[in-house]
């Protein structure tokens, strides 16, 4: 099942330790990591590597790693400890790759090859 962009906003908070489990975020950090996940987007996109739309679920497989850039993104502005900030950048680091790697293989696997006619 995928996972809607307030879900993804909510789990980088998580993620970057500003929102327990059955806490609600505030309006303020709400709109905060959602702006964040927005820039993210609009970067993955810039790099041709997502297949949702931008207010559409994320698939599975990319939540992790587009929450970790998520939260990566926001870090500053959340004030995220050093030792929690230092195991979403070695995430965020691979995010990229593993977006990719997982953009390029789902249409490497879906492409239709002129052989199979």
């Amino acid at each position: 099942m995928a996972v809607t962009r307030a879900e993804i906003a909510n789990r980088a908070l998580r993620r970057a330790g500003r929102l327990a489990y059955g806490q609600t975020a505030t309006s303020e950090l709400s709109n905060s990591a959602l702006q964040g996940y927005d820039e993210i987007y609009d970067y993955l996109e810039r790099l041709g590597i997502v297949d949702w739309g931008s207010t559409a679920s994320v698939p599975n497989e990319y939540v992790p790693w587009v929450v970790a850039l998520t939260a990566y993104n926001k870090a500053d502005e959340w004030g995220i400890s050093t030792d929690r900030y230092a195991r979403i950048a070695q995430d965020a680091n691979a995010a990229e790759r593993e977006i990719r790697r997982l953009f390029n293989d789902y249409y490497t696997s879906t492409e239709v090859r002129v052989s199979d006619y």
